[in-house]
């Protein structure tokens, strides 16, 4: 049984049954940590969003070492890499860079991407400082590696912009979350800082954008992370909260209604919404308890922690199940299966701050 059953179809594109009991979770590349024990041998100590193409390649974002913190908590990181993951002639999975991250020579962080056909467009930053410095990267597939204009680069200049996720329109306009959005505003006042940027590219030749502060700071919640579109919606999860976004017919963004909110001490990660209304988000115990405490002060700490991807009915609201994860993995996107390269009606599971890795959720 798939993960969606729709009256009269089973169509298998999720990750296995409705309710998501009973998965069976395979680490496909390893991370971090390796049969209970540490792998200093990972390619992919952290992995963030994910995406197929139409031939149904597979690319993810992530980096080969873990992060370490510097000064002030400020998060350093080795080089970041947009990954194409193929199967090996041992049939083993293996992630080979074909973009590594820089921003004015200086190592970045890729904290979203998506595709749009042939273009793979993912979101770099320079997250080493206080101030973050971000690129917008196009990588145009159906060009040589050797070809100049396969990788082109766009500076983003909204302010106090911190991406972290990725949507697609139909006409190709991106949605970037912008997690640094309440921090910024509410805490050190700086102005026009939006919870969601919308970049249209005006230019494809030359790769020329334009930025708008599509939903304000004050309607993202404490921590906008991750975004999907499913019709005339937009889902943003925002600390332990999924909003529903109305996509207005002039572009603009309608008023945040509340679909799922969890305990308080949860985080959701990247949203996939799949036919039938049924979302699947990956759901862990936050790890920086301050946060809870800024946005929930007394709540109690936590009894348990939870890593797990949860599946919630969109239409009801209900939750309908979970696929639990090692203890070690921190589920950050899910991304249903397409073409050859894994098995039908499974899914990839990524972890940008546990161990790593990538795991294929299944019957």
């Amino acid at each position: 049984m798939s993960f969606f059953r729709k009256v009269g179809q089973l169509a298998a594109i999720g990750t296995c049954a409705l309710a998501l009991q009973g998965c069976r979770i395979d680490s496909i590349i390893d991370g971090t940590v390796k049969n209970g024990a540490p792998n200093p041998a990972t390619t992919l100590a952290w992995s963030e969003q994910s995406t197929f193409t139409p031939d149904g390649n597979f690319y993810v974002i992530g980096g080969d070492q873990p992060f370490t913190y510097g000064a002030n908590g400020i998060i350093v990181n080795s080089v970041s890499s947009i990954y194409q993951v193929k199967k090996t002639s041992t049939g083993k999975y293996a992630n080979v860079a074909i973009v590594n991250g820089s921003v004015g020579g200086q190592t970045c962080y890729f904290g979203g991407m998506a595709s749009y056909g042939y273009l793979l467009y993912a979101t770099c930053t320079n997250i080493s400082q206080l101030e973050p410095v971000s690129v917008l990267y196009r990588v145009d597939l159906r060009k040589a590696a050797s070809d100049p204009g396969r990788v082109k680069t766009v500076p983003l200049t909204t302010p106090a912009f911190q991406p972290n996720g990725m949507a697609i329109d139909q006409y190709g306009d991106l949605y970037i979350p912008n997690s640094a959005s309440f921090i910024a505003t509410f805490m050190y006042g700086i102005p026009n800082v939006p919870a969601i940027v919308k970049v249209k590219v005006n230019d494809p030749l030359n790769f020329r954008i334009t930025e708008t502060a599509w939903l304000p700071a004050a309607f993202g919640g404490f921590a906008p992370n991750g975004v999907a579109i499913s019709g005339s919606n937009m889902y943003l999860p925002s600390l332990n909260v999924i909003y529903r976004i109305p996509m207005m017919i002039g572009g603009g963004a309608g008023a945040p209604t509340i679909v799922y909110q969890a305990d308080k001490n949860s985080l959701f990660d990247n949203v996939t919404v799949l036919p039938g209304n049924v979302l699947a988000v990956p759901e862990i115990t936050n790890p920086n308890p301050m946060m809870v405490q800024v946005a929930y002060p007394g709540t109690p700490a936590p009894t348990a922690l939870t890593t797990q991807v949860t599946a919630i009915d969109l239409t009801s609201g209900r939750k309908l199940g979970a696929a639990v994860f090692p203890s070690h993995a921190l589920p950050s996107s899910v991304t249903p299966a397409k073409g050859l390269l894994f098995p039908a009606g499974s899914a990839i599971v990524t972890d940008a701050i546990g161990a790593g890795g990538l795991y294929m959720v299944r019957q």
